[in-house]
């Protein structure tokens, strides 16, 4: 998000207007799903995607008409993905539906609260992003986890979009190593705030910075539990480089809140951490709850291929409706 949001800022900056097309709804087989968007420049730039194909190209045809024409504009547009169906069709065939919002943003009106967006996003705090027809505005405000992220209310011609501005991909890898890099690259291209943590005594790999929106250095792996900020919606993998700090890391994380938790390791040196987490006090119910060892059973072996397998159990798990 921070990166469609900084295009946005940027090209307002430079006193270019710019429409914005959001996915309010969708249903299943829709190319475009809640959450994507586009941008499109009076310049004719372009940014992001809600779906692509024919209804995309046309979208992009009529921003133009309306970058050149329109002093203002703001639609909410439901667009069917079949010829035959009720209602509008988006001129594609894939079936499923989705609901388009489309809002004029102007360097004079909307500057003030795009900056404001691109400064939640940067510093990870929580806002709401509301757009009606009259106008975008933005309040910082805690994050309401009984809600759903993106949510469009329509009465009559009347109509309200918010979206939570905080990220609820959410992903918290403890350890820093070859696997840690390969699992932080994977889960920051789909769209994860990914959060590190290593032992101060190790050095993380190179690279894990560019794919983290945090690395922690924390002097035993127990207390990174605490320091892992919305709990209900984040997901914690294990994957230290070594047996002791596996069992510090699974002690602090395993009495918290955390959707998923899973642990990488060879069945026997699993059974290990378990029984030693078991003489520390945690229940059978508690342990249950690791995914051990975390990913699906693809016969992965090197650092790229169980981050694949990690990524895919994480994706099948948010495909069944699954918190996370």
């Amino acid at each position: 998000m921070l990166k469609f949001w900084n295009q946005v800022r940027e090209h307002l900056q430079g006193g270019e207007r710019v429409l914005l097309t959001l996915v309010a709804e969708n249903t299943r087989h829709s190319p475009g799903t809640v959450g994507a968007r586009l941008l499109v420049t009076e310049s004719g730039a372009t940014f992001g995607t809600i779906g692509g194909g024919i209804m995309e190209r046309n979208l992009i045809e009529r921003a133009a008409e309306i970058l050149r024409d329109e002093d203002a504009f703001a639609e909410v547009r439901a667009l069917h993905h079949r010829r035959s169906a009720p209602g509008e069709p988006s001129g594609m065939i894939c079936a499923g539906s989705q609901t388009n919002l489309g809002f004029l943003c102007r360097p004079e009106v909307d500057g003030a609260a795009i900056e404001k967006v691109v400064s939640v996003l940067r510093g990870g705090r929580s806002a709401t992003l509301k757009i009606t027809p009259g106008g975008l505005s933005v309040a910082e405000e805690p994050p309401d986890l009984s809600r759903r992220q993106h949510r469009l209310t329509r009465d009559g011609e009347r109509w309200v979009y918010e979206e939570e501005l905080l990220n609820r991909r959410r992903l918290a890898i403890l350890g820093g190593g070859h696997c840690a890099l390969a699992l932080a690259r994977v889960m920051a291209r789909l769209g994860y705030d990914v959060f590190a943590f290593e032992a101060e005594k190790k050095v993380p790999e190179e690279e894990l910075r560019e794919h983290v929106r945090e690395l922690w250095i924390v002097a035993d792996f127990a207390d990174a539990g605490p320091r892992i900020a919305v709990p209900e919606l984040t997901l914690v993998v294990v994957m230290t480089s070594d047996f002791p700090s596996d069992v510090r890391a699974l002690s602090g994380i395993v009495g918290r809140p955390f959707p998923f938790l899973g642990v990488m390791g060879s069945p026997a040196k699993l059974e290990e951490i378990f029984e030693l987490l078991r003489e520390q006090g945690f229940s059978d119910h508690q342990l249950n709850r690791v995914q051990a060892p975390v990913g699906l059973p693809i016969g992965s072996n090197t650092p790229e291929e169980i981050a694949i397998s990690v990524a895919a159990q994480i994706l099948q798990r948010r495909d069944r409706g699954t918190r996370g």
